[in-house]
């Protein structure tokens, strides 16, 4: 990709402040991201509540220390020790045209693991699997292989919160000037350079 097609598909404050999001290759079978997290992010409980994706993936650190948790229903009323009652969301990104989120109904989730990962590590989620990630350390870099679609854009995945009043998404999906952007880019290759892993075909 060139900077113009980096900038035209790539985003600052991606899904909560702090979350940069460098889009470094785009095609319908195989799209690389690579997510920087600074400042606060690095503090909360979660990057982002638990949700399903469009697509299958890989994930590998490229540096800091990330946590992946999964997640499966249960029926309401279950008794599980790490049960909690969820609201479940749709959601419809605006980024392809979509509304955002839209309640749907309450979910019991019970959190089924939470692995730690660490540079040069991997772990592999279908479209349909249900996680968060929480960062360990400030400045954890990520890459994201993305692969072929298996929702279709305009069909929305599920996002599920606590709060039954969706985030406002305000100051968010910014994008990035081309000196900002040729910063985070040397920045990935600098770390890619020093924890080499294989590439998606």
């Amino acid at each position: 990709m060139n900077i113009e097609e980096m900038i035209a598909n790539s985003y600052r404050n991606f899904h909560v402040k702090g979350f940069d999001y460098l889009c470094v290759k785009r095609t319908p079978q195989h799209t690389r991201k690579v997510y920087f997290f600074d400042g606060k992010v690095s503090q909360l409980p979660e990057v982002v509540s638990p949700h399903d994706h469009r697509y299958d993936f890989a994930t590998t650190v490229l540096s800091g220390v990330m946590s992946n948790s999964t997640y499966r229903e249960a029926p309401m009323g279950a008794r599980h020790a790490f049960a909690r009652v969820y609201n479940e969301f749709r959601w419809d990104t605006p980024l392809n045209g979509g509304d955002g989120f839209a309640f749907n109904k309450e979910t019991l989730l019970i959190e089924d693991k939470r692995l730690r990962y660490r540079p040069g590590e991997t772990y592999h989620m279908l479209a349909e699997d249900l996680h968060t990630i929480r960062m360990h350390t400030e400045g954890t870099v990520i890459v994201l292989d993305q692969y072929a679609d298996r929702v279709p854009v305009g069909h929305p995945t599920r996002t599920f919160m606590l709060d039954r009043e969706a985030p406002k998404l305000d100051g968010l999906y910014e994008r990035f000037t081309p000196d900002q952007l040729m910063a985070r880019l040397q920045q990935y290759e600098q770390l890619l350079s020093a924890v080499q892993f294989k590439a998606a075909a």
